[in-house]
Order: C-alpha cells, then structure tokens, then sequence
C-alpha cells in the first residue's frame, strides 16, 4: 500500500513539473516576439500590433494614446 501511494505521489510531481516547463516556454516565447518588432512599419496586422501593444506593453505604437495602435493598420 505504502508502494503505491510513492508511485502515485512520484506521478503526480513528474506530471507538474511538466506543465511548468511548458509554461516557461510559453512565456520565452511571448518575450522572443516582443523583441523581434519594434516599430509600425514592422507590423504585418492590426492583430499583430495589438498584441505588442497590450501584451509587451509596447506604448510607442500608439502615438495618440487612444489605445488605438498604428492607426495606419488599425482604422
């Protein structure tokens, strides 16, 4: 019985340090396309500018602070 409650409790630990690397993954990721775009002229999409404009906190694209980011793109 002790055997199995070790296994059970060897599982589950393994199982949440999985999701903690993938976790830490998903947020180097994020910060690698934070750094990668810069400017407006370097945007591809409204989507595009939105998400460096909230999510890397970006606040040059939005010149106006309307919370609009390049108005070119996003009209």
């Amino acid at each position: 019985m002790k055997r199995i409650f070790i296994l059970v409790l060897l599982l589950f630990v393994s199982l949440s340090f999985g999701s903690i690397k993938k976790d830490t993954n998903k947020s180097n990721d994020k910060k690698e396309q934070c750094r990668e775009k810069k400017h407006c002229k370097d945007m591809k999409s409204c989507k595009e500018a939105i998400f460096h404009l909230e999510v890397c906190g970006n606040k040059k694209l939005d010149k106006d602070r309307d919370g609009i980011p390049c108005e070119n793109i996003c009209r």
